[in-house]
């Protein structure tokens, strides 16, 4: 009966979310068993979290938020009109971000979801913050997850081997996921992978968690095929790739936190980052051509979540950096689009890009703007062709949700053989993205080489999501060289670089305790 309410619940859930990919029987009819009849019922199910995880990450400016705003870089602009009646809303809450403000904010401030227009303070809900301080949506994705992986042991008809291995590989590669960006923002977290069993229990060290996930995807990662035939699911669903990228990740982020086990760490992500490569599948494409990237399901594309694959409508325009570092013409006319929501800080961009050629500072920024610091700022690498039949908040390129792409990968790799101090074949990784970029090479060794490979990961991925995580993950969050909101050592130990996590977590498992840094 346990496992029968548990799946009800979740076919609930399912259907609310996304009707399209997840036709079933009547909900009366539903049981663990009478469900799993067939290979499309288990691609129907599989395909459903990775709509939910999409969900969770537009249901804000999500990844903006949790990886780019809190770097202290990103500033929000004031108005531009003259015409008070037609005032472009000031989204004030970005540089509530940038100070790390969330604690004050949380104890009763109005700037959580916050816009100021002629002086007075509106709510401006639909940016919705709050939705990153719950995290059950995640945990309902590992689920999920979990349910796949005990189906598909238990035996469904009418799958092969191959089959198995590829669905299993899947729903490893979400939930490990899911564990990944949960552990980056909330720390230690709960974790488990049974089928079927409520989110209760205390929270795990997140060093723990993160080696699990690393066994865990480990042994089903070979399963994945490395490409799909269909080719709209190119960089889409979960590949071998995929999952090596992100056992890339996972390493160099224990890396930071397991110091004694730091070299191991290193180790593994060069390995995984070797396999990557020597797939010869992913290229990396012209910086003319960069709006493919952006689009999605590109040669370069290694995993992300695409924004029309599992809707026939277009995803929260909110939900993107690109929305907020654009106006018009590169986003629809009207008043709001008159210029850009937020800049990039000029003493950052100055720092970032130095002298010397670089094609993504010619043709991400325009030179007469770049360092302007307020509304005439643009960050045109997230420039493309605009959505159909849309204006305001709709008429925005097509984006995806670019979670691991190739340039990525290899400068990640550039960073674990630059720790393990072979620095040849780390500038060799750092020369193939500054190549395409057309700088030219750089010569140097020790914490001079390690330092410009963090730079070079803060010109390629800017606004994409890396630059907080890399600040904490490496301790240059600590530091005023590299960022222009440092913690302190004891305010970094207490948690002050995790988000709340909401009370309604404590409602359903009364065991947890909350990141107390922001009680």
């Amino acid at each position: 009966m346990k496992k029968y309410i548990a799946l009800l619940a979740l076919v609930v859930m399912v259907q609310s979310g996304c009707k399209k990919f997840l036709q079933v029987e009547s909900l009366h009819k539903i049981s663990g068993n009478i469900y799993w009849k067939s290979k499309a019922d288990v691609d129907a199910f599989t395909l459903d979290l990775y709509a939910r995880f999409r969900n969770k990450l537009t249901s804000t400016s999500f990844l903006p938020a949790v990886g780019d705003l809190r770097s202290g870089f990103v500033r929000s602009t004031t108005q531009v009109n003259s015409n008070s009646a037609n005032e472009k809303a000031r989204r004030a809450v970005y540089d509530a971000f940038a100070e790390n403000n969330l604690k004050s904010v949380l104890n009763g401030g109005n700037i959580w979801n916050q816009d100021i227009r002629s002086g007075n303070n509106l709510l401006f809900a639909s940016m919705n913050f709050r939705s990153i301080t719950l995290w059950l949506e995640f945990y309902q994705v590992i689920q999920g997850a979990n349910i796949v992986i005990d189906q598909v042991n238990k035996g469904v008809p009418g799958l092969t081997d191959a089959d198995e291995k590829q669905f299993k590989g899947e729903a490893a590669f979400i939930r490990c996921l899911a564990y990944f960006m949960m552990v980056r923002i909330y720390g230690d977290v709960v974790y488990y992978t049974e089928p079927y069993t409520k989110q209760t229990g205390t929270r795990e060290n997140m060093v723990s968690v993160i080696n699990k996930c690393i066994a865990d995807l480990k042994s089903y990662k070979d399963g994945l095929p490395v490409a799909y035939p269909d080719p709209s699911f190119r960089a889409i669903r979960a590949t071998r790739g995929a999952a090596l990228d992100l056992l890339m990740n996972l390493n160099m982020w224990n890396a930071g936190f397991d110091k004694a086990n730091a070299q191991n760490y290193y180790r593994e992500t060069t390995d995984y980052g070797k396999e990557l490569m020597d797939l010869n599948i992913y290229q990396l494409l012209p910086l003319e051509n960069f709006k493919e990237v952006m689009r999605g399901r590109s040669v370069e594309g290694i995993f992300e979540f695409n924004q029309s694959i599992n809707y026939d409508g277009q995803a929260n325009p909110i939900a993107f950096f690109g929305e907020m570092v654009l106006k018009y013409p590169n986003k629809a006319a009207g008043s709001d689009n008159s210029s850009s929501h937020a800049f990039i800080k000029p003493s950052y961009l100055t720092k970032l890009y130095v002298a010397g050629a670089d094609k993504r500072k010619d043709l991400w920024f325009d030179p007469l703007t770049m360092l302007a610091g307020n509304g005439n700022f643009e960050l045109l690498k997230f420039k493309g062709d605009l959505t159909s039949g849309a204006n305001g908040m709709n008429g925005v390129p097509e984006w995806g949700i670019i979670i691991f792409r190739y340039a990525e990968a290899i400068l990640l790799r550039a960073e674990a053989l630059a720790e393990l101090g072979e620095e040849d074949e780390a500038r060799a990784m750092l020369s193939l993205v500054r190549a395409r970029a057309g700088a030219q090479n750089l010569g140097e060794s020790g914490t001079a080489l390690k330092d410009a490979i963090f730079m070079e990961r803060g010109k390629e991925l800017i606004g994409e999501g890396h630059l907080y995580f890399d600040l904490i993950r490496t301790g240059r969050i600590l530091s005023s060289e590299w960022t222009d909101n440092p913690l302190t050592q004891d305010q970094f130990d207490r948690g002050g670089w995790t988000w709340p996590i909401d009370a309604s977590a404590v409602i359903s498992n009364p065991s947890l305790t909350l990141n107390s840094y922001w009680q």
